[in-house]
């Protein structure tokens, strides 16, 4: 089972400090969103530009170069004569609301990593005959990033390499055949991953658009998406299908088809992960109607409570007094150690949510959908030039994040649309996905390139590129059909 990231060298000697100010900040966050007292906003908004106060020399190139960005677009917005406070203000919002979100799915991840039900059920997806293989990945890696978001791709990565390389002695190359079964399995893990971003209330594509874009119906946006999931996994087990087609032949002609492996479903691990899985949404959705919040704000608060009853249950003490003193040691490094150490990645969706806030605002929405002629446009070209435009600022490294708070965000402004915003919000949010399989810059991409040791643009232009441009045409034929209905 892997580790949760540790804190980096320049955090460790404040990571006590740091994670008081993660845990105050989501808490600050939360109470906001629950209550809508505004002293809890202003705290939060305080807090995330403390975090880069507090953890600076923690900060690398990428984060150095988005706070750039902020400042810079900050200037533009001083300089333009925009009402600068309340801009800031708005952009810092969503900055906290972005960050406490991705830390709060963050303790899914936690509450995996000890898991031994999950290690089992990931072992048991990876050790499937070939005919099955694809399938059972794809919806392996889908079902564990709705659990645990990008904790799905390092989770299954080393099972999947460990699986494949077990009778390789050490330095030896791969074989043809086990080379093509690594890239197969590999493939549809991330292609399962990608596409939980259209539907999930786990996904931070869901928790921002409601957020930007008033109209949205979240439950008809979770439904539609989907249903899109459910045709991109056709579509990615045709292209896999049909890309091995001649290789299996060969394979087969020559006598070297690999025997079929079978495996025993483990029962007991899926009781207790589909347990897991009715608690979180079980109680995000009685919250959400209880308080009358959105499912994804739902899920912000339900996550540390899963979590905390996902320990307990995981400890092994025989005395209820010594169970309860394993957890608050196992919270307690929680906060204080594992936390701190998504502290780049918290900063790094600060920097997403404040610039494209910031960027939408300087862009004349109104002047723009003029000039491409908006209203005269069919409905399911404007969502597949949404979708397109996520993916082509991805290629030169735009955060698909930061497109897609700044598309949701112009949207929203823009008269005249030709399409409910629903549908647009499904549009933007397939952008992301397509990014992930198809943009070496994704987080995605680079969590999987991290955990595998291949290249982001060997993982994404090379193995997926023409799964990508499939995608894209289906997902053009799939918004006419959309917008026709």
């Amino acid at each position: 089972m892997e580790e949760s990231p540790a804190p980096d060298p320049a955090v460790i000697l404040r990571p006590r400090l740091l994670g008081w100010l993660l845990l105050i900040l989501v808490s600050a966050e939360l109470f906001n969103l629950y209550t809508g007292i505004q002293i809890a906003s202003f705290l939060s908004e305080f807090l995330v530009v403390s975090l880069f106060v507090l953890a600076w020399r923690s900060m690398r190139l990428r984060e150095i170069y988005l706070l750039v960005i902020c400042l810079i677009l900050f200037g533009l917005a001083w300089i333009s004569g925009r009402p600068i406070v309340e801009i800031t203000s708005e952009g810092l919002d969503r900055s906290a609301y972005l960050t406490s979100f991705i830390l709060l799915m963050a303790l899914l991840r936690e509450g995996a990593l000890n898991s031994p039900s999950v290690l089992e059920f990931g072992t048991f997806l990876t050790r499937q005959p070939a005919r099955r293989r694809f399938v059972t990945l794809f919806a392996g890696g889908h079902f564990f990033a709705v659990l645990i978001n990008l904790g799905a791709l390092s989770l299954l990565a080393p099972i999947i390499q460990r699986g494949v390389r077990s009778n390789l002695g050490k330095g030896e190359a791969l074989d043809d055949i086990s080379e093509v079964r690594e890239r197969r399995q590999l493939c549809a893990t991330l292609r399962g991953f990608s596409w939980f971003l259209v539907w999930a209330p786990t996904a931070v594509t869901q928790a921002v658009m409601p957020t930007l874009m008033s109209g949205i119906e979240v439950s008809r946006l979770m439904v539609t998406g989907l249903g899109l999931a459910l045709l991109m996994f056709l579509v990615s087990w045709a292209e896999d299908m049909l890309r091995w087609r001649g290789f299996t032949r060969r394979l087969r002609a020559e006598g070297r088809m690999p025997l079929a492996t079978a495996t025993q479903l483990p029962k007991k691990a899926v009781q207790h992960l589909a347990l897991v899985c009715l608690a979180l949404f079980g109680l995000s959705i009685s919250l959400s109607l209880l308080a009358n919040v959105t499912i994804i704000t739902g899920v912000m608060l339900t996550a540390p409570i899963v979590v905390c009853g996902w320990i307990y249950l995981q400890q092994t003490a025989e005395t209820q007094r010594e169970r309860r003193m394993a957890v608050a040691k196992r919270l307690d490094h929680i906060t204080f150690t594992s936390m701190p150490g998504y502290v780049r990645e918290a900063m790094f969706i600060a920097c997403a949510g404040f610039i494209g806030t910031l960027a939408a605002r300087l862009i004349p929405a109104q002047d723009l959908a003029t000039m491409i002629g908006l209203a005269s446009l069919d409905g399911w070209i404007v969502l597949w030039g949404l979708t397109i435009t996520v993916w082509v600022f991805g290629q030169v490294g735009f955060s698909p994040i930061t497109m897609a708070v700044l598309l949701g965000s112009l949207v929203a402004e823009m008269p005249n649309l030709p399409v409910d915003m629903t549908h647009a919000a499904l549009a933007i949010a397939a952008g992301t996905a397509i990014c992930t399989t198809g943009a070496p810059f994704a987080s995605g991409a680079l969590m999987l390139a991290r955990a595998t040791g291949y290249s982001s643009f060997t993982l994404t232009w090379r193995w997926n590129g023409i799964y990508t441009f499939a995608s894209m045409v289906v997902l053009a034929f799939y918004y006419a059909v959309l917008t026709s209905l």
